[in-house]
């Protein structure tokens, strides 16, 4: 690190040298306009190129690749920040085409703009600077924690045109997780904070990002109770029904403080909603036990049920330990 003293100029002007080093490598000379950004945590960056930078381009090679390897170098390309992805082959089949344009549905921000025999080009047309990972966590949790609920109500009233539509909302909450990835990712790499809120610092980012993996993992345990709704030869008994109705009426109190102790920086809150994870173990247990007098098809499918209710209340938990570590970090 380099200490350099500030100077006073004109009676109210600071100043400060640059490294000569830093200016010839990045062409700063006489005259040279440099953005500077100010940051929360008081830090300043000095950016020399303060045009509008071109898109990063990245081009995949898709020859002979199908399926997942296929749907994974896109999403990996996506999150490692490209704004334009050209895929190449002598001939994308229709199988390969058909593959991209479904999972550029699944990804917010890509659409393709060039379809040809030999070549497609998505391009990201969304403007980070409009972007607030807070309220992309957010949305995450009020999707994941509506899915739950309604997930329980499906199973409660044996209703599996709820259970469907729960299981389809999944992959909203899948496009916001991969988002998120992609936001904390460019703010990393850049070193500032690209947000349209900006009272959020680097640190700040990384736990709200941290939260986004088990708030992901609900949703999917949500989907995972819907589905098990479905393979039900009938509606539950009344004494089982009640039962799960109040394992998962706790799952979701401790989710709800959980996140809201993540928003709220409340220490307080996040300890309640450890504690609440015993509350909900003891539930589960008593289920579990009820089970075994069962027919087995349906305890089977049940059991199901009851793990997945068991692990939105550890991921809940998860949440509230990022929650206290952030708070503290503060």
């Amino acid at each position: 690190m380099d200490i350099r003293k500030i100077q006073r100029t004109g009676g109210s002007t600071y100043i400060v040298s640059l490294p000569k080093r830093w200016a010839d490598r990045v062409g700063v000379t006489n005259g040279t306009n440099v953005g500077i950004t100010i940051r929360p945590d008081g830090t300043l960056i000095i950016t020399p190129d303060i045009s509008s930078p071109s898109p990063t381009k990245k081009q995949l090679d898709v020859t002979g690749k199908n399926g997942e390897p296929l749907v994974r170098e896109i999403i990996a390309s996506y999150i490692a920040g490209f704004n334009m992805i050209e895929l190449i082959s002598q001939r994308i089949s229709t199988e390969q085409k058909q593959t991209i344009r479904q999972i550029t549905h699944k990804l917010i921000g890509p659409e393709i703009i060039e379809d040809t025999a030999d070549h497609m080009t998505m391009q990201d047309l969304l403007n980070p600077n409009e972007l607030s990972l807070r309220q992309s966590v957010k949305r995450m949790y009020l999707i994941a924690a509506s899915m739950q609920n309604d997930a329980m109500q499906a199973i409660s009233s044996y209703d599996i045109d709820l259970a469907m539509d729960v299981a389809q909302r999944d992959d909203e909450v899948d496009r916001l997780n991969l988002l998120i990835e992609k936001q904390l990712r460019s703010m990393l790499r850049s070193g500032q904070v690209i947000d349209s809120q900006k009272d959020i610092t680097l640190d700040m980012s990384l736990d709200f990002s941290l939260a986004a993996r088990p708030i992901e993992r609900i949703a999917d345990h949500a989907q995972k109770i819907s589905l098990a709704t479905t393979k039900l030869n009938r509606a539950l008994p009344e004494d089982i029904n009640l039962m799960f109705q109040g394992a998962g009426k706790k799952a979701s109190e401790l989710f709800e403080n959980a996140a809201d102790s993540l928003f709220t920086s409340d220490i307080e809150r996040a300890n309640m909603a450890i504690r609440m994870k015993k509350d909900v173990e003891e539930a589960l247990h008593a289920i579990n036990m009820k089970l075994t007098t069962m027919d087995a098809r349906d305890a089977l499918h049940l059991r199901i049920v009851s793990d997945s209710i068991d692990r939105i209340g550890d991921y809940g938990a998860n949440i509230a330990e990022i929650a206290i570590n952030s708070t503290i970090s503060k």
